[in-house]
């Protein structure tokens, strides 16, 4: 049976199209991005004229209303060129319009669904903090009432895609009336009080933004409010769990990168008088990595077809992350092994597989997290570590 031959003639279209790209377009630019620490613009507006920005977005907001396998099979043709840039895409393409598609007015997803889908606008999501991490409960950054909107004040840590133009920023909320609970709010760059600090340096995905931001008494107005003021924070998971399978299909795509490279490499050494591919725990370490690939591509596409059809298990999204997570940096450190010297110069361009494997291994929750909540699901039948009545009970 061949891996994912199962796929429909949009399906395999799509991932041709995403491969085509990746080959001709991202991997000239790869090692560039990663040693600047930026996307070129011109590579983010040709991601938008083939559309990729709204491959998640209904098609009346001007996108193409795929589904979330479709949208992984494009993530993890275009890491497999460069992991930095594919980790941007999942939140332009799923996180960022999936929330406003879920929690938004019509006004709202008039206003923004568009401009995300052509590749106008880039948004950013921000939920860390210093104090809490994924932890709801302990995070501090707050909107209060004041008149008819609110006042945002507090700091997050990690935000992804500062170069963004709008934000989603969850925080601890509070009504007019009194009751205290968790929402989702939208905060436009340049806004009065809202400071988007310096870029972090980091170790692995340099090709996305990332650093704190900021807000010293940021007025919210009404119409900027995702939800409901006191759960928006929390009513958006389905697009969350969308955004972990497309951020776990880059993780795939990173250690299939690494791997395509190793092996052209391989075939082509020779290593103590003979074909390096000749030597047994080279032909062994190659036929391992293989295997643990595809046991990592097999789990997120029959947990991705589950979610498309509605019948994906509590903590599924959790499994993925964590297994293919921890797997996939397992197998680019090892397979570097086999670069020897060569891999650690930046200029073969494989060593930045490996890092961009482990920031992804961190990012979108590391992997004690996950396992977490999948311990928690185990003991408890709750795919959660922390519930509204935490929150609200933890502000007052």
């Amino acid at each position: 049976m061949t891996m994912l031959d199962w796929l429909n003639d949009e399906q395999r279209a799509l991932r041709d199209m995403a491969a085509t790209f990746a080959r001709k377009e991202v991997e000239p630019l790869a090692n560039q991005i990663d040693m600047d620490e930026r996307t070129p613009d011109a590579l983010v507006a040709k991601t938008a004229e083939l559309g990729f920005y709204g491959l998640y977005t209904p098609e009346q907001y001007g996108g193409s209303g795929a589904d979330i396998v479709s949208v992984c099979l494009v993530c993890e043709e275009i890491a497999k060129a460069s992991p930095a840039f594919a980790g941007m895409l999942t939140v332009q393409i799923v996180l960022c319009p999936k929330t406003v598609e879920l929690l938004g007015t019509d006004e709202q997803k008039e206003r923004i669904l568009p401009r995300i889908a052509s590749g106008e606008r880039l948004m950013a999501y921000s939920q860390s903090e210093p104090a809490g991490a994924a932890n709801v409960a302990a995070h501090l950054t707050r909107a209060l009432p004041d008149g008819n909107g609110w006042r945002l004040d507090g700091s997050k840590l990690f935000c992804t895609q500062g170069s963004a133009q709008t934000y989603l920023v969850m925080c601890k909320t509070r009504t007019q009336e009194g009751a205290e609970g968790y929402g989702c709010l939208i905060v436009e760059k340049g806004a009065e009080g809202f400071t988007v600090a310096p870029y972090e340096h980091k170790l692995g995905w340099r090709g996305t933004n990332t650093g704190p931001i900021a807000f010293d008494n940021v007025r919210i107005e009404p119409d900027d409010v995702l939800g409901d003021i006191l759960t928006g924070g929390f009513s958006h998971r389905a697009a969350n769990h969308a955004n972990l399978l497309a951020h776990v299909s880059t993780s795939i795509g990173c250690a299939q990168g690494m791997f395509d490279k190793t092996l052209e490499y391989v075939k082509e050494r020779r290593l103590y008088g003979r074909d390096m591919a000749e030597l047994q725990p080279v032909s062994y370490w190659m036929a391992e990595a293989h295997a643990r690939i595809s046991a990592c591509r097999a789990l997120l596409y029959d947990t991705a077809r589950a979610f498309d059809a509605g019948t994906m298990e509590p903590g599924a999204g959790s499994v993925c992350k964590a297994f293919i997570g921890d797997t996939c940096f397992e197998v680019c450190a090892k397979l570097l092994q086999l670069w020897g010297g060569s891999g650690i110069m930046d200029s073969t361009g494989v060593n930045r597989y490996m890092r961009d494997a482990k920031a992804k291994n961190i990012a979108e929750g590391a992997s004690e997290m996950h396992y977490a909540i999948i311990a928690n699901q185990l003991f408890t039948g709750v795919p959660s570590l922390v519930r509204p009545a935490a929150v609200v009970k933890e502000v007052a």
